[in-house]
């Protein structure tokens, strides 16, 4: 019976390390691109270059595709 607990233990404890949240590089891709912040009329439409992330700013008029950075 003890044998049984520890192996049981050892065999739950074990399965704490292993890691099944893998990201594949399209998935991480998808997760920049979808990165968005409320904003009263629209967000940024500017994307770095470098990063491949989205501008986190917020458009200044109602219609506006840039904020004033990137206008």
């Amino acid at each position: 019976m003890k044998n049984l607990l520890f192996s049981l233990l050892l065999t739950f404890g074990l399965l704490g390390f292993t890691t099944n949240n893998v990201i594949t590089p399209d998935v991480q891709i998808a997760k920049k691109s979808t990165e968005t912040v409320e904003c009263k009329w629209a967000q940024c439409s500017a994307t770095a270059k470098s990063t491949g992330k989205r501008c986190k700013h917020c458009v200044s008029e109602k219609g506006d595709t840039y904020c004033w950075q990137h206008d």
